[in-house]
């Protein structure tokens, strides 16, 4: 069975089971595909089972942030904290001369 699509870093393609992935690297060398679904979650293909897995080319999807859908709620709330200013950095550099 001839394979249909070759591997490429950074077309998305789907699996005959429906999961929607990314190409993200290729390592000739280990004859592995290192993927990532829509969902962010990494994976890795050894080369030979790429034509069982008989994936379909795609164009990305239109929401292609889905992995990064909750990185919001990750951010901390020092990263908006006010006391990261100029002012606040100045009272600790207070008697230090070059």
């Amino acid at each position: 069975m001839a394979v249909k699509y070759e591997p490429e870093i950074g077309n998305w393609y789907q699996s005959s089971s429906s999961l929607l992935f990314k190409i993200v690297a290729i390592d000739e060398q280990d004859e592995t595909i290192e993927i990532q679904y829509f969902d962010g979650t990494v994976g890795e293909l050894e080369m030979d089972l790429w034509e069982g897995l008989a994936p379909e080319m795609l164009d990305a999807p239109d929401d292609w942030s889905g992995p990064f859908d909750d990185l919001e709620d990750e951010i901390s709330p020092s990263y908006n904290d006010d006391s990261n200013t100029r002012k606040s950095w100045d009272s600790v550099l207070e008697g230090y001369e070059d």
